[in-house]
Formats: C-alpha cells, structure tokens, sequence
C-alpha cells in the first residue's frame, strides 16, 4: 500500500513539474492573446497618440489628456491622466490644445516624454 501511494504521489508530482515547464515557456505572442495589454519585451518602449489637452497642473507635473486610440497598448480613446518628465514640455501643454505625444510607462505611471 505505501508503495502504491509513493508511486502515485511521484506521478502527480511529476505531472505538476511537466505542467509548470509548459507555462514557463510560453511565447510573447501567446501571452498577448491571452491578455493583450500585458507588455512585452517585444512591444515598443514608448508608445505614442493624439490627445486634447483638458487639465494642466504644473506645480504637480501633470497634464490630463483626452487621448485617441494607443495601438501599441491596445487601448480605446480615453481621458486620462500623465507625468511630465520635463517642464519644458508645458510650453507645448495648453488646455483645449490637440497635439502628438509620445509616452513610456514608469513605476509612477504613464510619462510623458515628448510633445510634438
């Protein structure tokens, strides 16, 4: 009976080890379909939209956007909220103002890092 029970334990514990392996290797693609908005090593590091510039606030480094689709993140339009990696870019920020910009994501969030 003991060796029956080892003998079963070593089967499932070997079709758990077969299972986690099989996970580990999964490829980029498929984890973009599985969730595509899981970045990857393979997506770009900067990602870029449209947007109208609805809420600006120097003083905290920030600027709300009303932004298009972003491709690269698989996001719809939306209204939301960015850092300012440099204060410079606030002279291009002006409220009711469309404009082209490009951001990464941080540990603090999505950064702005250029405005065109």
């Amino acid at each position: 009976m003991k060796k029956l029970l080892v003998s079963s334990l070593t089967i499932i514990l070997s079709f758990s080890a077969t299972s986690i392996l099989a996970e580990q290797k999964m490829n980029h693609d498929e984890m973009k379909k599985m969730d595509p908005k899981v970045e990857t090593s393979d997506q770009p590091n900067s990602h870029s939209a449209i947007g109208t510039v609805t809420k600006v606030d120097a003083s905290l480094k920030k600027v709300t956007l009303a932004h298009a689709p972003v491709e690269s993140l698989n996001w719809p339009a939306m209204t939301m909220g960015f850092s300012v990696q440099d204060d410079k870019l606030f002279n291009k920020l002006k409220v009711g103002e469309t404009v082209d910009f490009e951001f990464i994501k941080a540990e603090q969030g999505y950064v702005i890092t250029c405005v065109k």
